[in-house]
C-alpha cells in the first residue's frame, strides 16, 4: 500500500468520540497550534534579584513621563511595584499609633509580645515598628508577622532571641503602623449573594434573632432589644413591626451597641409611623440568610486587586475595600488612600479617553455596599464624587442582575459585566456624563480577571461556556469545554485570569482545577483561527509584552515572576510537551486489521523528539504500545510494526533545549488479515 499522509486539523478537540470527530487531536501539554500544526510553546525564566509576597490577582506595567519601567502587582498580602528593577513595598497604612512599653520579652525565646488596646489586626497581618527602644537584649524594628492572641494583645516573631525576659519594653515612643490586612488569594467557605433564601432559615440552622420591645423616632432610630446578640456593624433584617412598619424587611447595620440597645446606622425613623408593638430582629450574613461560616455551601470573595493607571500614577483598588493612589514622583512612599472615593467597590478603572474615575459595587454614601452602583469621580479630578452643577461626578445603579463582576474598557465604550447582564457604559458629557444600556443577557464571566479584550472584540470565560462581544454577545465554540469546566475547582473562580500573547495570537485563560489551591491549569484558544490548547502551569496572572516590556510576564502563586517565550525551557529545567492524537483508520476497512508499518516524519526538530505508536482492535479495547521511537532533525523513518484496526500516536520531548514543530509525517498501511 502507498503512503498515506497523517494530516491532522489543527487544535485539541477532546469532548468528542474519536470516531464522530475524524482525525483529531484529543490532548496536548505546553503545545500550541500555529498555521494548523502543532509546536511546543516557548519556554520562560524566573526573575532572580526579587519576588512578590503572596499570591497576585493583578499586575500592570508601564513607564513614567521620567523613562521609569515600573511592574506593580497587587497580591492577598501585598501592593508592591518594581521601579527600574527595584521593588518597593507601598502596601497602604491601615492604621497607625504610638505605643508606650508595649513589648514583653522572655529570655532565649525570639517571640515578643505587643500589647496595643483594641489593635483592629488579625492573624497573619503586617505591622511596622520604629523608633523603639532596646529591651531583653534585642530592638523591635522593622516588619513583621503578627499572630492574633486577644482583641488587645499580639506576638512577633524577632529575627534573634531575646537574651534577657523584661516586659513594658520599647520606650514611649513606638510607632506602630499596621499595614493593609492580609486577604484571601482565594474564595473561602463563607456567606455572599445565594448563600440563603432572603429571610428564611436553611435546614437545620438555627436563626440569630431577637424580640424587639421599643423603636424611637429619632435619627438615628434606636431599637430596643433585651439582651441582644448583636455586634456594631452587623447586618440585621427587621420584621414584623406593628406601627414603623416603614422598617419592615429592611436590612439594617448595627451601631452603638448597648446590652439592651442598638442604633439604625444611617436611617432617620423620625418621619416613620410610631411604633407600636413587636417586631423581630434577625442577623444577616452577607447578603443571604443567617447561618455561619461553615454552614454555608458558598464562598467568600478573594481580596482581588484592580490596578489602573491615571497618568503615571497608580491606583489600585482592593475588591470589597478602599481605593488608593500611588505617586510615581515619590516611589517608595506608600499608596494612600483617595480621598472621598467610595469606601467600598468591588472593582475600579479610569475611563479613556474622558479620564473619570469609576467605581463598581460602590458605596453610595460610603456607609453600605450597592453591589450593582456604578460611580464616577468628576472628569480629571479623582477626589471629587458628589454631583453638582459645576461637575461631571455622579452614579448609576444597574436593574439586572445581583452584582457587578467585571468592567473592561473598549474602543469606544466601557463592558460592565453583571452576574446576569452586559451593559455598555458610554461617555456622552453633560449633563448625564454617561449613558448606559443592556447589550446582552446571561453567560456572566467566572471573575473580574476572566475578561479580555483583543482589538475591540472581548472575550471571557463563564460557568459553562466561553463568550465573546464583537457588537452582540456570543458563544465562542470550543471543542474543550468538557474538559475544561468538568475538571475545575468551582469554589475557586476567583482564581481564573485571562491573559493575551498578540504575538501567537492567543488568549490563555488560567484555572485552578482538581483539587489544587491556586490557579495549576491553563486553557488557550488562537483568536483568529479558533484553534484551542490546554495543559498545567503555575501562573496567577499574566500580561503580555509592551513597547518596552520584552517578552510576556507571569506571576506563580508564590510570588515569583517569570518572562515567557524566552528560550525553550522551564527555567533551566526540562518541558515535558506533548500532543496526542485521537484514534482513527486509514483506510476503512471493515473486519480487517491494518499493519502500521513505517512513518516517514515532518518535523523540526532542535534536540529530540518521540513518536509512541498505540494500535488497537476495537473502540475501548486493549491497547498495544510501539515505541517510544527516538526522533531527530536526522531521522529519515521509523519502523512501527504496529497492527491493529485502529491507531492513534503521541509526539513528547522531555529533554533541556528541545524544540519541535511537527508537520504532516506519511505512515505505510497494510492489510494485515481479518480481526476477528
Amino acid at each position: 500500500m502507498s503512503l498515506i499522509k497523517l494530516n491532522i486539523p489543527g487544535g485539541t478537540v477532546s469532548d468528542r468520540s474519536d470516531y464522530s470527530s475524524g482525525p483529531v487531536w484529543k490532548s496536548t501539554e505546553k503545545v500550541r497550534f500555529q498555521q494548523g500544526l502543532p509546536e511546543k510553546i516557548g519556554g520562560w525564566t524566573s526573575e532572580v534579584n526579587w519576588s512578590f509576597t503572596g499570591t497576585p490577582s493583578d499586575v500592570l506595567a508601564w513607564q513614567t513621563l521620567g523613562g521609569d519601567s515600573v511592574i506593580a502587582v497587587g497580591t492577598n498580602k501585598k501592593l508592591q511595584i518594581v521601579v527600574n528593577d527595584s521593588l518597593t513595598d507601598i502596601t497602604p497604612a491601615n492604621s497607625s499609633v504610638t505605643l508606650n512599653g508595649a513589648f514583653d520579652m522572655v529570655d532565649e525565646s525570639a517571640i515578643v509580645t505587643v500589647h496595643d488596646v483594641a489593635h483592629g489586626a488579625e492573624d497573619g497581618d503586617y505591622v511596622v515598628f520604629s523608633g523603639a527602644t532596646a529591651g531583653g537584649g534585642i530592638t523591635v524594628t522593622g516588619e513583621y508577622i503578627l499572630t492574633f492572641v486577644d482583641a488587645n494583645t499580639y506576638t512577633i516573631q524577632h529575627p534573634s532571641a531575646a537574651t534577657s525576659t523584661a516586659t513594658g519594653q520599647g520606650g514611649s515612643s513606638i510607632a506602630t503602623v499596621y499595614l493593609l490586612g492580609t486577604g484571601n488569594s482565594v474564595g473561602t467557605a463563607g456567606l455572599g449573594w445565594g448563600a440563603g433564601t432572603w429571610g428564611t432559615p436553611r435546614t437545620g440552622t438555627t436563626p440569630v434573632t431577637d424580640t424587639i420591645t421599643g423603636i424611637t423616632a429619632a435619627n438615628p432610630g434606636v431599637v430596643t432589644a433585651g439582651n441582644h446578640p448583636f455586634s456594631n456593624g452587623d447586618l440585621v433584617r427587621i420584621t414584623d413591626v406593628v406601627g414603623m412598619v416603614e422598617l419592615n424587611g429592611n436590612s439594617y447595620t448595627v451601631a452603638n451597641k448597648a446590652t439592651n440597645t442598638f442604633q439604625l446606622s444611617g436611617t432617620n425613623t423620625s418621619a416613620f409611623t410610631s411604633y407600636g408593638s413587636a417586631g423581630t430582629a434577625t442577623k444577616l450574613f452577607g447578603w443571604g440568610f443567617g447561618v455561619t461560616a461553615s454552614e454555608s455551601n458558598v464562598t467568600l470573595e478573594a481580596d482581588l486587586w484592580s490596578l489602573s493607571l491615571w497618568g503615571e500614577d497608580l491606583i489600585a483598588t482592593r475588591r470589597n475595600g478602599k481605593s488608593y493612589l500611588w505617586d510615581a514622583t515619590t516611589p517608595t512612599t506608600r499608596a494612600a488612600v483617595i480621598s472621598n472615593a467610595p469606601t467600598i467597590s468591588k472593582l475600579s478603572l479610569v475611563s479613556v479617553p474622558d479620564r473619570h474615575m469609576v467605581c463598581f459595587g460602590a458605596t453610595p454614601d460610603n456607609t453600605a455596599e450597592d453591589p450593582l452602583l456604578v460611580r464616577w469621580s468628576d472628569q480629571e479630578d479623582f477626589t471629587t464624587w458628589t454631583p453638582a452643577a459645576a461637575n461631571t461626578a455622579g452614579s448609576q445603579r444597574l436593574q439586572q442582575g445581583s452584582k457587578i463582576v467585571a468592567a473592561v474598557q473598549t474602543r469606544d465604550q466601557i463592558l460592565v459585566f453583571t452576574d446576569d447582564a452586559l451593559y455598555g457604559m458610554q461617555f456622552q458629557g453633560p449633563p448625564f456624563t454617561f449613558s448606559f444600556r443592556i447589550l446582552g443577557t446571561g453567560g456572566a464571566p467566572l471573575s473580574q480577571n476572566s475578561v479580555a479584550n483583543v482589538n475591540g472584540t472581548v472575550y471571557w470565560m463563564g460557568s459553562e461556556h466561553f463568550y465573546l462581544y464583537d457588537g452582540s454577545v456570543k458563544v465562542l465554540p470550543s471543542p474543550v469545554r468538557d474538559h475544561v469546566f468538568d475538571s475545575m475547582e468551582n469554589t475557586l473562580d476567583d482564581s481564573v485570569y485571562s491573559g493575551i500573547n498578540r504575538s501567537f495570537t492567543e488568549i490563555w485563560w488560567f484555572y485552578t482545577a482538581d483539587g489544587g489551591t491556586s490557579a495549576n491549569r491553563y486553557v488557550c484558544v488562537n483568536y483568529k483561527t479558533n484553534e484551542w490548547h490546554f495543559g498545567s502551569l503555575d501562573r496567577s496572572v499574566w500580561l503580555d509584552d509592551s513597547s518596552w516590556l520584552t517578552s510576556p510576564i507571569a506571576i506563580n502563586s508564590n510570588g515569583t515572576l517569570y518572562y515567557h517565550e524566552n528560550g525553550f525551557d522551564d527555567d533551566g529545567a526540562a518541558i515535558t510537551s506533548s500532543v496526542e492524537s485521537g484514534a482513527f483508520e486509514i483506510p476503512e476497512t471493515g473486519d480487517k486489521l491494518l499493519l502500521v508499518d513505517r512513518m516517514i516524519p515532518d518535523s523540526t526538530v532542535s534536540g529530540n523528539l518521540s513518536v509512541t505508536l498505540f494500535v488497537s482492535k476495537y473502540p475501548g479495547g486493549t491497547e498495544t504500545t510501539k515505541g517510544p521511537f527516538p526522533l531527530t532533525e536526522n531521522t529519515e523513518k521509523i519502523s512501527l510494526r504496529g497492527r491493529g484496526r485502529q491507531f492513534r500516536i503521541k509526539v513528547e520531548s522531555t529533554g533541556i533545549q528541545d524544540y519541535w514543530k511537527w508537520g504532516i509525517p506519511r505512515v505505510e498501511i497494510k492489510s494485515d488479515g481479518k480481526g476477528f
